[in-house]
């Protein structure tokens, strides 16, 4: 009899360890090793992501000029080449120089952003070295009120890419050598528009702000067409409208 007490004692011990052991609550989701390592995991990826490549102070600059400019509403032509040079000419110094190369110039029917007719400037890039086809209007000018100075510029379809162009100005009584800061890159059989802004501030030209002054006494107006040891190009060049705006 004592036998089957103690059985029996045992046997609802041992049932009442087992019914302990699975009532035991499940550990909260998220909580336990495995979410801590997902955690892990996510955190080392979002700390992988590429971060953007920080603007450096000059196009910061750019970027708060251009957002800052109003759009030009008003525009002036200066020079439209519809009958002759009207003045324009490649420069003496230049023709005596080797990376200089323009030859001539003329008016031509071919092609026109405005009008008729355009400037042709007869060229011969070598390649191999720095190089470029420049023309001139020595002449004084008042550009107040004005903001922006235009100019466009033409290369036929069989041109090779890697023509390049900009606006450079010499101004007050020094005669100092104002070239925009960056240049334009031509597209063969698309007339592009070069843009200088003259408005009060304007990072468009090296080492110079724009003032009342800088505006108020242009001595001479210049189109530098580039190459920068490429391409190998004989051919022309269409220069047309020259323009300011405000």
């Amino acid at each position: 009899m004592r036998k089957k007490v103690f059985y029996y004692l045992a046997l609802i011990i041992s049932l009442s360890i087992i019914s302990s052991g699975c009532g035991k609550a499940e550990e909260p989701k998220g909580k336990g090793p495995s979410a801590k390592i997902a955690v892990k995991k996510e955190t080392a990826t979002t700390q992988a992501e590429p971060q953007a490549t920080p603007k450096t102070p000059a196009q910061e600059k750019d970027t708060a000029a251009d957002a800052e400019r109003e759009p030009i509403t008003e525009e002036m032509v200066l020079f439209s080449f519809e009958k002759d040079e009207d003045g324009w000419e490649v420069p003496e110094w230049a023709l005596d120089k080797d990376d200089h190369v323009a030859e001539s110039i003329e008016i031509s029917s071919d092609v026109a952003s405005e009008g008729n007719s355009s400037l042709k400037v007869n060229s011969n890039f070598p390649g191999r070295i720095w190089s470029a086809a420049i023309i001139e209007h020595e002449q004084y000018f008042d550009f107040s009120p004005y903001r922006e100075i235009a100019v466009d510029v033409y290369i036929t379809e069989d041109t090779p890419l890697g023509l390049r162009a900009k606006i450079i100005l010499t101004v007050g009584d020094s005669w100092k050598w104002t070239e925009m800061t960056r240049s334009v890159p031509l597209i063969p059989g698309e007339w592009v528009t070069i843009r200088g802004d003259i408005g009060p501030g304007s990072y468009d030209w090296k080492r110079v702000l724009p003032d009342e002054t800088f505006r108020q006494d242009i001595r001479k107006i210049v189109v530098r067409v580039e190459s920068n040891k490429r391409p190998v190009y004989k051919g022309p060049v269409y220069i047309d409208n020259l323009r300011i705006g405000k």
